[in-house]
């Protein structure tokens, strides 16, 4: 294996990541209920599917979105049916909850059954000990992220 340069990493990486998170949430390949979202609407479904029932301030946190951008983007999704919003107080109004909708359950789902596959055909690309170390590697590389 050629020795790479600390800047051919950092590139390497960078198009390594772009190309995973292109492939798996800006635009999976989705023919159900999915494929008339748009890359953010995707990644809320993906994200309350996830977490289940949220806060608008959570779920806008969640997606890396300002609320006032997220709020449109909750607005289109229960346009399109996929999910609705509640209040478990009708005096105290500000606290809105979101949550998947029958027709967003079914994108989430053809959300993770496409991730789950190209999840599956990159492992499989891999021996299990190649495998292990990239999990290995990328549990620490997001660890250092959180922290």
């Amino acid at each position: 294996m050629a020795k790479r340069s600390a800047s051919d990493k950092l590139k390497l990486l960078d198009d390594y990541m772009h190309e995973l998170i292109k492939r798996f949430y800006l635009r999976p390949s989705l023919d159900g209920p999915g494929a008339e979202l748009s890359s953010s609407e995707l990644f809320a479904c993906n994200i309350l599917g996830r977490n289940g029932r949220c806060t608008m301030s959570e779920l806008a946190k969640g997606c890396g979105l300002v609320l006032s951008s997220m709020t449109g983007v909750v607005d289109r999704l229960v346009a399109k049916g996929c999910v609705k919003r509640t209040r478990d107080d009708e005096e105290d109004r500000r606290k809105v909850y979101v949550e998947l909708d029958k027709k967003g359950e079914k994108v989430y789902q053809e959300l993770l059954e496409a991730e789950m596959g190209m999840i599956i055909s990159m492992m499989d690309a891999l021996k299990p000990a190649e495998q292990d170390a990239l999990l290995d590697a990328l549990g620490k590389a997001v660890g250092s992220v959180k922290k």
